[in-house]
């Protein structure tokens, strides 16, 4: 063979060595035009995501918060400490309080699903029930019958809290505003769990004030032979109350902030006695209340308290409208 006949082993390197990398780079691509997008990591942040499980709790900031409040998140015990039945006020032919078309009942049980849902997140150690999770109540033949099926529930559950939540009205001052707690007036329990729930609602500014008041007669609280309150949100009939109460990022916040306080009241006091009634009397009389006077009450309440702070010279539980004879609450 000619000397220049003879195979150029140097040239047939170069070829087979672009011909390696040409290969490897048509790989690259193809795995990353086939394969990447379905193993690309997502980063989801759960707002209630237990990040220790070596803890009992663990606390994470919610994006629904403004991080106004630290969440605690508990991890399962496999055991229930409490069991809290939430009641969404109103429903079916009862629509509550009127603004704008704007049916309390709607708002009650929109806020009420949102409370259980971030409250079985958030401790999966309290059982949660509810008197009703839709707008259908085939119970309701009038006014006493809603009450009464409301208050066997609390027995029918076996709960240990009962949390009804309403939404206020009224229409003769529309400043009027701010969250109310009815409670009885020997539920010291009761109390320290709604004023935890009123501190987390001032510090979402979710409400500028909160009352508690312990000396009405309302069946599903002064009848109750559990821990109970009657909540009412806020006012419809107030401007900056109504536009939390229809704000979905409101309602989301307004809940997971009232989960958060029940929550964190009942693992802090996982010894907390039961309620004790003191006495039977006025059973016959309570059981007349009709369930929309409450949102009347309240208003009213609030009312005089917010006059109060207007005036220091006004005495708060002085009414000229009320009976000097009436019979208090038990």
């Amino acid at each position: 063979m000619a000397k220049n006949d003879r195979p150029n082993f140097k040239n047939l390197k170069w070829t087979a060595a672009i011909y390696t990398v040409s290969l490897c780079v048509i790989s690259l691509i193809l795995y990353g035009t086939l394969f990447a997008k379905t193993y690309t990591p997502q980063n989801h942040e759960d707002p209630v995501a237990d990040n220790n499980p070596a803890d009992s709790s663990s606390t994470s900031k919610s994006t629904a918060n403004d991080n106004s409040i630290t969440y605690k998140t508990y991890k399962d015990q496999h055991e229930t400490v409490a069991t809290v039945l939430l009641d969404a006020g109103h429903g079916g032919m009862d629509g509550g309080n009127v603004t704008n078309d704007i049916l309390e009942k709607d708002l009650n049980l929109t806020i009420t699903n949102k409370v259980a849902e971030y409250l079985k997140e958030l401790n999966p150690n309290i059982e949660v029930k509810l008197t009703r999770t839709t707008d259908e109540t085939p119970w309701f033949e009038d006014e006493t019958s809603d009450l009464n099926y409301r208050q066997e529930q609390q027995k029918v559950q076996q709960a240990d809290y009962f949390i009804s939540l309403h939404c206020n009205a009224y229409p003769d001052d529309s400043s009027i505003e701010g969250a109310v707690f009815f409670v009885n007036p020997t539920d010291t329990v009761m109390k320290d769990l709604v004023a935890k729930i009123g501190d987390n609602l001032e510090a979402i500014d979710w409400t500028k004030n909160f009352n508690i008041i312990d000396d009405q007669l309302y069946q599903l609280v002064t009848m109750s032979d559990i821990h109970s309150t009657i909540v009412e949100l806020g006012y419809m009939t107030n401007e900056f109350d109504l536009k939390n109460l229809t704000d979905p990022t409101e309602q989301d916040k307004a809940a997971k902030a009232i989960a958060a306080a029940i929550s964190d009241f009942i693992m802090e006091n996982p010894d907390a006695p039961a309620y004790v009634k003191p006495s039977q009397e006025n059973s016959e009389e309570v059981s007349n209340v009709p369930h929309a006077s409450i949102d009347r009450a309240a208003a009213e309440a609030q009312a005089k308290s917010q006059n109060a702070q207007a005036d220091p010279n006004t005495d708060p539980n002085t009414d000229p409208n009320t009976d000097p004879n009436a019979v208090p609450a038990q």
